[in-house]
C-alpha cells in the first residue's frame, strides 16, 4: 500500500509540475486560480510522501504540518475558483479577504504545533508489512482547521448549487464538473477522518480534482458553450449559410435559408437550382472565391440576392471545403437605385446651376463693363462740374450693384467647395489703412468719423489670405456705415501671441447705430436673410455679405462672434490664425491719410505707337470702350465682332497680342484661337488674352488650361488691362 500510494504520489506531482509549467504561458484568472490549486496540491502530495516515507518523527512532524497548511491553502483556492467561475468575487470581497486573513492564522497556529501539540499530536503504528506509518490525534484546536477547511468547500457547493438552479438549461452543464470535484474531496476526507486511514488519498484527488476543472473549464465547456452559442448565431442570422465539405456534400444548413429563402435539404446538391445558378458560367475546379447579385422568385417575390461564395482551409492550406453566404439586398438595390438617380439629378442642377451662374455672369457683367467703361471716359475727358458729379454717381450705383453681384458668385464658389484660401505675406497696418481708404467716403456723406485702434505689439508682417481677411472687413465696416446715423465707426486690431511662430489676429468693428435685437442675431448669419426688413428696406443688400464672412472666417480657423444691443450699437469681432513672418512689433499706428486718386487724374502707364493688338468681341459697345480705354497709349488698335472676322483678319494683318471674348456665337472664343492658330504664321505664335465677363471661381484655372496665356475679367479696369498689355506685348515696342 505504501508503494502504490508513494508511485501514485511521485506520478501525480511530475504531473502537476508539467501543468503548472503550462499553464504560465497564458495568463487568465482562471488559469491562475487553477494553477494555484495545482501548487497547493504539488505542496500537499510532496508532504504526504514525507510522511509516507517516515524517515524520522520530528522530520514527519513538520510533513504534517505542511500537509495540514496545504489543506488551509487548496480548499482557499478552491473556494477562489467558484467564485471567479461564477463572477461573485466582486460581491463577495469582504468575505474573501476575511478568511484570507483566517487562513493565514490558522497556518501560523499549525506551524507552531510543531513544537507545543496544541492542535495535534502525533502517534506511530505498525504495518502488516513490518514497516511504521505514523498518525495524528486532533486536539480540541484541531477543530478550527477543519472548520476553515470545510467551511469553503461547503460555500463553493452552495454557491454552484445556487447559480445552477438559476442558470438556463443551456449552462447548466458548466457547474456539473465542480460540484463532483468538491462532493468527492469532501467524501473521501471524511473517510480519512472516519477510518484513520494512514494515508490521506484525498491529497491525490486533489490534483485529480484540479485537471478535472482544468479540462473541464478551460477546454470542454467553453466548446460546447461556443459551439452551441454558435449555431444559435448562425441560426438566428439574416443571411442564409450553405455549408459543404471537400466531397461537395452540405454539412449543413442554417434556419434563415431554410424557412425565408425556401432552401430545402433536397436541393443542395452544386448542380441544382440555385446552386446551379450560382455557380453558371464558373470553373468550379479552380474557383476561390466571389460575390454577386442574382435576381430570383423566392416564396413568389421577385428578390435581388447578394451572394458570397468562399472556399474553406486549414493553415496549410489544405482544402476542407466551401460555403455560401447569401441575404436579400432589393431594399438596398432600390435605395441605392434611388440614390444614384437623385445624385444624377443633383449633379445635373449643380450643373444648371454653374452654367446659370457663368450665364448671369457674362450677361449682367457685360452691360455693366459698357456703363463703367464709358463712365469712366466720361470721367477722363469731362470738365463739367454737374457731368463730373453724375457719372460720379453713376460710378457709385455702378460699383455697387458689382458688388452685388460678387457677393452672389461668392457664395456659390464657397457653396460648391470652389473658394480657395490662398495664404500670403501682408502687413496689418497697411491693410487697416486700405479698408480705411476704402470705407472713408461711404462715411464722410454721413459725419460719421472712423477710428483705427491697433495692438503694437502686432508682428510687421503675417502670413494670411489677405484679400479675403480684407474682403471680411469692408464688409462689415460697409454694414457698420450703413446701419449708423449718428456717432462712430471704430476699427480695432488684437494680436495674441501661441508661440513665437503663430497667433491670433483679432479685428473688432464697433459701431454706435441701431443695434440688433436678441431675436434677429441667431438669424444674423442666414443666407439671403436680413435682420429688420421693414425698417432696413431702404438700404441696399443682398443678405449675403455676413454668411460669406462666416463661411471666409471658418475656412480660415476662425471665429466670427456679434454682440449688440437694439439701440445702442453692435460689436463684430473676428479673430483668425495667423503664421508670424516677421516678428518685430509694429509699433504705434499712424493712419497717413491720403486721398484716393480721382479717375479724372488718369495717366497711361506706357506708350506702345508702334505694337499692334485685336480686339475680338461680338458686342459693338465693348469694342468701342476698348478702344476708348487704350487710345492714350497710343496702340494700333483693330477691332473684329465675331469669331469668323477674326479669323479673316487675321489670315492679311500680323498682331503682338489678340484680346479675345470667349462667350460668342459660333465660333466662340476658344474655337477661334484654335482656328488662328491651325492657320499656323505670326498670329499662331503671339499671346491671346481672355477678355470675359465669366468671373466664377476657377475660371481663370479653366482658360489658361484651354490655351489662353492670360485672363481678365469684366468689368475691366484701365489699370489691370495696362498691366496685362505690359506684360506680353514686345518689350521692344513698350514706352514708360
Amino acid at each position: 500500500m505504501r508503494l502504490i500510494f508513494l508511485t501514485s504520489a511521485v506520478i501525480s506531482d511530475i504531473l502537476l509540475l508539467i501543468f503548472i509549467i503550462f499553464l504560465q504561458k497564458k495568463k487568465s484568472p482562471l488559469r491562475a486560480s487553477i494553477q494555484k490549486i495545482f501548487i497547493t496540491a504539488f505542496i500537499g502530495i510532496m508532504a504526504n510522501i514525507i510522511i509516507a516515507a517516515a524517515i524520522t518523527p520530528m522530520l514527519t512532524n513538520v510533513a504534517f504540518t505542511l500537509y495540514f497548511s496545504s489543506i488551509d491553502l487548496i480548499t482557499y483556492q478552491l473556494l477562489m475558483f467558484a467564485f471567479t467561475y461564477t463572477g461573485q468575487l466582486k460581491s463577495l470581497k469582504e468575505f474573501v479577504e476575511f478568511w484570507r486573513v483566517a487562513i493565514i492564522v490558522d497556518v501560523l497556529n499549525l506551524t507552531a504545533s510543531i513544537f507545543s501539540g496544541h492542535m495535534y499530536t502525533m502517534y506511530s503504528i505498525t504495518l502488516d508489512d513490518g514497516s511504521i506509518a505514523y498518525l495524528t490525534t486532533p486536539a480540541s484546536l484541531f477543530n478550527v482547521h477543519l472548520l476553515l477547511c470545510y467551511l469553503p468547500i461547503i460555500l463553493t457547493l452552495v454557491l454552484l448549487a445556487i447559480s445552477l438552479s438559476k442558470a438556463h438549461n443551456f449552462y447548466r452543464l458548466k457547474y456539473f464538473p465542480i460540484l463532483v470535484s468538491l462532493s468527492f474531496i469532501i467524501i473521501l476526507n471524511v473517510a480519512y477522518m472516519m477510518f484513520k486511514l494512514p494515508f490521506d488519498w484525498s491529497v491525490l484527488f486533489y490534483a485529480f480534482a484540479g485537471f478535472l476543472l482544468f479540462f473541464y473549464s478551460l477546454f470542454y465547456i467553453p466548446r460546447r458553450l461556443m459551439n452551441n452559442t454558435l449555431s444559435l448565431a448562425v441560426d438566428s442570422m439574416k443571411e442564409g449559410l450553405l455549408l459543404y465539405d471537400a466531397e461537395e456534400n452540405c454539412i449543413y444548413i442554417n434556419k434563415t435559408a431554410h424557412d425565408d429563402f425556401d432552401i430545402q435539404e433536397e436541393t443542395l446538391s452544386l448542380d441544382q437550382y440555385p446552386i446551379s445558378l450560382w455557380l453558371e458560367d464558373k470553373d468550379k475546379d479552380n474557383l476561390e472565391s466571389f460575390q454577386q447579385i442574382y435576381p430570383m422568385t423566392i416564396k413568389g417575390k421577385d428578390l435581388m440576392i447578394k451572394v458570397d461564395y468562399r472556399i474553406c482551409e486549414d493553415n496549410k492550406h489544405n482544402h476542407l471545403g466551401a460555403f455560401f453566404l447569401f441575404e436579400d439586398v432589393t431594399a438596398d438595390q432600390i435605395l441605392m437605385k434611388n440614390l444614384e438617380e437623385a445624385k444624377a439629378e443633383a449633379n445635373q442642377a449643380n450643373v444648371a446651376k454653374s452654367l446659370f451662374l457663368a450665364n448671369m455672369s457674362h450677361e449682367i457683367r457685360t452691360p455693366i463693363n459698357s456703363i463703367l467703361g464709358m463712365n469712366e471716359m466720361i470721367l477722363r475727358e469731362s470738365s463739367d462740374e454737374h457731368i463730373l458729379e453724375y457719372a460720379d454717381d453713376i460710378q457709385k450705383s455702378g460699383d455697387t450693384l458689382l458688388s452685388l453681384i460678387n457677393n452672389i458668385l461668392d457664395f456659390s464658389k464657397i457653396e460648391s467647395g470652389k473658394m480657395e484660401i490662398r495664404p500670403t505675406g501682408y502687413a496689418p497696418f497697411q491693410l487697416l489703412r486700405e479698408c480705411y481708404h476704402l470705407i472713408e467716403p461711404r462715411a464722410v456723406q454721413k459725419d460719421l468719423p472712423i477710428e483705427i485702434k491697433c495692438d503694437p505689439d502686432i508682428p510687421r508682417e503675417i502670413l494670411g489670405d489677405r484679400e479675403r481677411i480684407k474682403q471680411i472687413l469692408i464688409n462689415l465696416l460697409t454694414n457698420s456705415v450703413k446701419y449708423t446715423r449718428y456717432g462712430q465707426v471704430t476699427l480695432s486690431a488684437k494680436w495674441t501671441p501661441f508661440d513665437e511662430k503663430e497667433g491670433m489676429v483679432s479685428f473688432t468693428v464697433t459701431d454706435t447705430g441701431q443695434g440688433i435685437s436678441e431675436d434677429d442675431i441667431t438669424k444674423l448669419f442666414n443666407v439671403f436673410q436680413r435682420v429688420d426688413e421693414e425698417r432696413n428696406r431702404t438700404v441696399e443688400g443682398t443678405g449675403l455679405g455676413l454668411a460669406i464672412c462666416r463661411e471666409l472666417v471658418r475656412m480660415m480657423n476662425g471665429n466670427i462672434s456679434v454682440s449688440s444691443k437694439q439701440g445702442e450699437g453692435s460689436e463684430f469681432t473676428v479673430s483668425i490664425p495667423q503664421r508670424v513672418l516677421d516678428p518685430m512689433a509694429s509699433g504705434k499706428f499712424e493712419l497717413q491719410k491720403e486721398s484716393a486718386p480721382k479717375r479724372s487724374a488718369y495717366k497711361e502707364s506706357f506708350h506702345a505707337p508702334d505694337a499692334k493688338i485685336l480686339v475680338v468681341d461680338d458686342i459693338e459697345m465693348n469694342l468701342k470702350l476698348m478702344a476708348a480705354l487704350l487710345k492714350k497709349t497710343g496702340l494700333q488698335i483693330s477691332v473684329a465682332n465675331s469669331g469668323e472676322r477674326a479669323i479673316e483678319i487675321c489670315k492679311n494683318e500680323e498682331f503682338d497680342l489678340i484680346l479675345m471674348d470667349h462667350m460668342m456665337p459660333p465660333p466662340d472664343g476658344h474655337e477661334t484661337m484654335k482656328l488662328i492658330k491651325a492657320e499656323g504664321g505670326h498670329n499662331a505664335e503671339i499671346p491671346y488674352v481672355v477678355l470675359t465677363a465669366n468671373a466664377v471661381e476657377g475660371a481663370k484655372v479653366t482658360y489658361l488650361s484651354m490655351g489662353f496665356d492670360g485672363y481678365l475679367s469684366k468689368p475691366v479696369l484701365s489699370r489691370d488691362l495696362e498691366e496685362m498689355l505690359m506684360k506680353f506685348l514686345p518689350k521692344d515696342k513698350i514706352h514708360t
